[in-house]
């Protein structure tokens, strides 16, 4: 078997783990695997196993001068889809005199579907399409641009290009041979579009994330990855639970700590909302984390935090961090709030590994009986089996999706 992948840049904080994973599994089977991806400053954690195409779309790296470029094709791609006929002429090079089994594309939004959906009806072969984020699941319609347009008439913009991206995207599901997505909300929404479309979870990467005991002199509490804002990630109840168990004199600065793996606009956030609760002693502030030093400090953390979008009227749906499932990897307790009542809090719920809840007493329960288990033992240890745990890892999934290449190629020849 020989497949082609198209994909976005490998960027911060997790480098595309879904996709490098499925590469890995692939090459392992004796699979010959083509990749062409956005081009970046960052190249470590390219897959190794596959042929890389790297293609290089904003070139201007001065500061304004790359907000300039980045506005000028944004307008571009309002009207005709520039980037994807861009990185199609790009590609030919690369892929004469090529003969491929299938193409798969992976996508947070649209890029690169239209490309490979150009190429796939090349050389008359499926296109796969894993969709690992979609428009409709979050009312904030600017998170998946790199940049934001002018104040005057912004979201107004934005609003037209979410539309016309989400028209381009139906059209390449809909001659799609088959779609894969990332939660139940996910596979119901995009069905619409094409009957053929299939769960995959996240899932963690069973080589790497494993459960490892290991003992701390404090009480953790880590969290891993962007917080954006208060709407689409949350961490008040923690705050409240913190203070209160402050007060009553079971947690201080000496037993506990809570770390933020975080970039900086996220740490500004979560700074505010110490400063508060007056719990800036409580807090720790480091940069993203590398994938080794991640299951590190994973297995350093009593508790892993996850936290969730608060309910409201325009609400967020299907979204299942990939941080979760490898919190499962490490079989670690897992704090996640607020309870949304979306998908990944069920699952919590449905896996008992730990708590998904809104209310500040529970959460300041859970975290009182974990403190209680590291004090013990000065580690913390999950409650899934292996069994459970392993149903969640990448192979699973990796597994799922070989069966629908192979299973719909048998058909169509």
């Amino acid at each position: 078997m020989r497949i082609l992948i198209f994909g976005e840049a490998f960027l911060p904080p997790a480098y595309l783990p879904r996709v490098r994973y499925f590469c890995s599994y692939f090459a392992k089977k004796g699979w010959d695997i083509d990749m062409v991806v956005e081009n970046s400053d960052i190249q470590n954690h390219i897959p190794k196993e596959a042929s890389v195409l790297l293609i290089d779309y904003y070139k201007n790296k001065h500061r304004i001068g790359s907000k300039i470029e980045w506005f000028i094709k944004f307008s571009i791609n309002l009207f005709w889809d520039y980037k994807g006929y861009y990185f199609y002429k790009k590609s030919q090079r690369f892929l004469t005199d090529k003969q491929y089994d299938l193409v798969f594309c992976s996508s947070c939004f649209t890029f690169p579907l239209p490309t490979a959906a150009k190429v796939a009806k090349k050389f008359n072969i499926p296109l796969f399409v894993d969709l690992r984020d979609i428009a409709e699941q979050s009312p904030d319609d600017n998170h998946y641009l790199a940049n934001k347009p002018p104040k005057i008439l912004g979201d107004l913009i934005t609003g037209i290009f979410k539309t016309i991206n989400i028209k381009r995207r139906n059209r390449v599901l809909r001659f799609a041979t088959g779609v894969t997505t990332i939660s139940p909300w996910h596979v119901q929404t995009l069905k619409q579009y094409n009957p053929n479309t299939h769960l995959i979870y996240n899932g963690f990467d069973e080589t790497k994330f494993f459960p490892e005991e290991k003992k701390t002199d404090k009480f953790t509490i880590s969290y891993f990855g962007r917080v954006y804002n208060e709407q689409i990630r949350n961490p008040r109840l923690l705050f409240e639970a913190i203070q209160q168990l402050h007060k009553k004199k079971t947690f201080t600065p000496e037993t506990i700590i809570v770390k933020w793996f975080v970039d900086e606009p996220s740490k500004k956030v979560i700074q505010g909302i110490a400063k508060e609760y007056d719990l800036d002693k409580f807090i720790e502030y480091h940069n993203f984390v590398q994938p080794d030093d991640l299951i590190i400090e994973m297995n350093k953390s009593s508790v892993l935090l996850i936290l969730c979008n608060i309910i409201t009227n325009k609400n967020y749906f299907g979204i299942m961090t990939t941080k979760f499932f490898e919190a499962v990897g490490v079989n670690k307790p897992v704090l996640c709030i607020p309870d949304n009542q979306d998908n990944l809090s069920k699952l919590i719920k449905e896996l008992n590994c730990g708590l998904a809840s809104s209310e500040a007493i529970e959460v300041e329960d859970f975290l009182l009986t974990s403190f209680l288990e590291w004090e013990k033992t000065k580690c913390t240890k999950g409650s899934l089996t292996e069994t459970v745990r392993l149903s969640l890892s990448r192979r699973t999934g990796a597994e799922i999706l070989e069966k629908i290449f192979l299973e719909n190629i048998k058909t169509r020849s």
